[in-house]
């Protein structure tokens, strides 16, 4: 099979190998789709109106992490501790996103793609949990060296297709600012970290699946992160 992966766009400095808007992905995402013996095929940045054939190519979509959405696709202003976006490329993967359940093609968001498919279906987001989610949300943004690490529990829904991969309870990364604010009318939350914040998403039809933390950093050492793939893959096979 075919894994479509959505590049992103370099919006930081130039090097020798990736200029500015340079489409670029973590490897991370071309070993696990390799390792499970099917075929990555890096989705590039275009205009809208072609993401229709682009989806057509392959058989299921992976969007992965990445800037923070453009806060105008959910009726909001720029909150002060917004970060940098990218207009360009959110209507890119919001293209791909709707043309995907369009075309009846699985979709796997992870942390900003997990975000994307929220908002590209009707929902919102907090522009940044620490000053917005009620409560002492816990410190989501766990970010130096060892980005990898398993910092916070979730609890997972057992009627969610996401519970056969992972179970009742595991532990994930956590690399984020945002989260899911009002939850779009097509979707429902299938797991939760302990302060509530909402870890997973998917739609009733067992097309979309979005997740906040990165997977594609556990997956080496963590078999439910790693059967989270497997059972991707099927979906798209069956």
């Amino acid at each position: 099979m075919r894994i479509g992966i959505t590049a992103n766009l370099n919006l930081g400095a130039p090097n020798r190998y990736c200029q500015p808007l340079a489409n670029c992905l973590p490897k991370t995402f071309i070993d696990v789709i390799t390792k499970h013996q099917q075929l990555p095929v890096i989705l590039p940045v275009v205009q809208a109106d072609m993401t229709e054939q682009l989806v057509e190519m392959v058989d299921a979509v992976i969007i992965p992490g990445g800037q923070d959405i453009s806060p105008s696709f959910f009726h909001q202003k720029q909150h002060p501790f917004g970060q940098q976006n990218n207009s360009q490329h959110d209507q890119f993967e919001f293209a791909v996103a709707k043309n995907a359940l369009r075309q009846h093609k699985p979709v796997l968001g992870i942390c900003r793609g997990y975000q994307l498919l929220n908002v590209a279906f009707g929902g919102s987001l907090y522009q940044d949990l620490p000053e917005e989610f009620p409560g002492h949300p816990t410190n989501h943004e766990q970010r130096g060296t060892k980005v990898a690490r398993e910092v916070h529990q979730i609890e997972v829904d057992h009627h969610s297709e996401l519970y056969a991969s992972l179970g009742e309870r595991t532990n994930v990364n956590s690399r984020h600012h945002q989260g899911l604010r009002k939850i779009a009318p097509n979707l429902h939350v299938v797991a939760r970290a302990n302060d509530g914040v909402p870890e997973a998403i998917e739609d009733r039809n067992g097309l979309l699946l979005g997740v906040q933390w990165h997977p594609e950093d556990l997956w080496q050492f963590d078999a439910g992160e790693d059967q989270l793939f497997a059972d991707f893959f099927a979906r798209a096979r069956r």
